[in-house]
Parts: C-alpha cells; sequence; structure tokens
C-alpha cells in the first residue's frame, strides 16, 4: 500500500498492511522563515518515514493591536474577520503548498488547527481564561470573527493541498483542570464554534484530537470526525479499549507522549504491541498522545517506525 491507500484503509475500516504511524515535534515555526519550515518538516519525514505529513502549525492567530489581556470586554471588539494574507494563514498556506509539491499526491498531508476559543487564549495567554469567560456572552462576537476566519483558513489549506485535518480541541478538559472549562461553558462558547470548523472541513479526513487528562469524553458527542485521537496514556483518560466503546469510527493514539524520549526499546516494544493488540489492526492509527518532546532520540524514533511494520 501507498501511504494515502494505508489512511484511507484505516478510515473505512479496510485490511491494512500495517496501521498508519506518525509522531510530531514543534519545530519553532513563529521564528523561521517558510523554506526552513518546509526542510525541517521534510527532513523529519525522510529520516522517519511517518505514514502521514503532519503539517505542524505554530503560526499564532493574530492578536490585534493594543490588546495585551483580555480584562476588558473592550479588547473583545477588536477580533475582526480577517484575511487569508495575514502573515500567520498565508505562511501556513505556502507551506502547506511547499510539502505538496515536495510528497506529491501518495502521502496525506494533514494540517493542524486548534478550536476558536483556544485560538484566543494560545497568543493571549492561557491566564487569561477567567478574564475571557467573566465577560460572559459578550464573548460570542469575537469567538464568531475568529470562527469565520477558521472556517476560511480550512478552505484555503484544502486548496493548498492539505486532505487531513487535526482539529485540537480542549472542550473535553473539565474546570478544575488547567484549561478545563463547565460542561455549560462548553456548550456555549466553544462545540457550537468547533462544530462550524469541522462542518467546513467535510470531505477531509477529520481528526479530532481531544487534548488534555482527565477527559469528559461525553461532551463530543454530536461532534462530525472520521477518527478521535486521545492521549490515551493520560491520567483518568479512555484506553483504547474504552475508545472502541465511545466510537465506531478510526481511532488514534496508544503512545505516551510524555515518557517516548525516555523509553528502552523493549519497553517501548511492548507499548506498541499492546497498543496494536488492545486497538486492532483496522480503524487505527498508531500515534503518541500528544506532541512528543524535541530531543527524542532518533535511535528510538526509528525503532517505532521500524517495529510497526512488523505487528
Amino acid at each position: 500500500m501507498n501511504k494515502m491507500e494505508r489512511l484511507k484503509a484505516a478510515i473505512n475500516g479496510d485490511p491494512v498492511d500495517w496501521p498508519p504511524l506518525l509522531a510530531w515535534v514543534h519545530f519553532l515555526s513563529d521564528h523561521l522563515d517558510t523554506r526552513r519550515v518546509v526542510d525541517l518538516h521534510l527532513q523529519s519525514m525522510e529520516a522517519y518515514d511517518w505514514d502521514i505529513m503532519k503539517a505542524m502549525n505554530d503560526y499564532r492567530y493574530p492578536v490585534p493591536e493594543g490588546v495585551v489581556d483580555l480584562v476588558s470586554a473592550d479588547s473583545l471588539k477588536q477580533y475582526k474577520r480577517l484575511s487569508m494574507d495575514e502573515p500567520p494563514f498565508a505562511m501556513q498556506l505556502d507551506l502547506l503548498r511547499q510539502l505538496r509539491d515536495a510528497i506529491g499526491a501518495d502521502v496525506p498531508l494533514m494540517d493542524t488547527i486548534f478550536e476558536p476559543h483556544q485560538q484566543i487564549l494560545r497568543n493571549v495567554g492561557y491566564d487569561q481564561s477567567e478574564n475571557l469567560m467573566a465577560h460572559g456572552d459578550r464573548i460570542l462576537p469575537a469567538l464568531e470573527a475568529v470562527t469565520q476566519t477558521m472556517c476560511d483558513y480550512v478552505r484555503a489549506s484544502r486548496e493548498a493541498g492539505a486532505d487531513t485535518v487535526f482539529v485540537t480541541i480542549n472542550g473535553g478538559i473539565p474546570r478544575g483542570i488547567p484549561r478545563g472549562v463547565t460542561r455549560e461553558q462548553h456548550e456555549r462558547y466553544q462545540k457550537p464554534f468547533t462544530m462550524e470548523i469541522l462542518k467546513a472541513a467535510e470531505g477531509m479526513v477529520r481528526i479530532l484530537h481531544v487534548h488534555g487528562s482527565y477527559l469528559q469524553m461525553d461532551r463530543i458527542d454530536g461532534y462530525p470526525y472520521e477518527a478521535l485521537s486521545v492521549a490515551t496514556k493520560g491520567p483518568g483518560n479512555p484506553s483504547l479499549t474504552e475508545l472502541r466503546q465511545i466510537t465506531g469510527k478510526c481511532i488514534m493514539g496508544g503512545l505516551d507522549d510524555t515518557r517516548l524520549h525516555e523509553r528502552s526499546l523493549p519497553e517501548l516494544e511492548r507499548e506498541i504491541d499492546e497498543a496494536v493488540a488492545e486497538a486492532g489492526r483496522e480503524k487505527y492509527i498508531l500515534a503518541p498522545g500528544c506532541t512528543i518532546a524535541s530531543f527524542t532520540p532518533q535511535r528510538t524514533l526509528k525503532f517505532l517506525r521500524e517495529h510497526s511494520r512488523r505487528v
């Protein structure tokens, strides 16, 4: 199978020669020119031959001029629908076009995006979450502006060559856990806007990444996706077996992203074998629960690649 055939088979539940595998790191894209970021992606693919090219998106959503925090509701009035000519979007779209040209049509190209609520806080600072929520429904116009911008971005991403999208949400994290919100806040300020982005991505392979720990998985009921990604080794999170009970669709995870860099090869071999035995070979993407450490040894990642093809 080529890589595109392998992913499509995993999504559709058809037999695979081996479950698709990928792992990813952040490349400090926000500090580098696009050509260097392209080269880093291609070097990672050449070194480890991942089954999916995951385009990291480290370009932060633009913070309006003059906004330093979210203490005042007036700061939210500055959020407007943005053009795709804004540097963070233009640079990521250029990255996608260059990657597609380099890898050809037989390799899935996965873009990475974040839910609108998270887009605001990622750049302003997550310590502003309480200030944001304190404004109640006055945050809705800002969320809608970000959502419409991101829907435009998703459509542009597809035109640039992305056929897969990794949508990261914090909506499953309960209040009391870092980045968590109440169930009511999720329903009001996160889910409706994320749904719009997922609908804009219809026709792509949508991987819903439910980020965080102690996840309340019933919150994702109704979210449209083709594959469900969870850090199954994270505290309080469902196992691969439990994910099978939550969804009949493809699942993604099984490797402990927090420990991959420090595992011995025999321990990593056991983890891979156990993950595939638990999830099954079909409707499964073998992957860490989230970003791995950038200093993960090359020896470890090459063994991960080699052993995954033998399971």
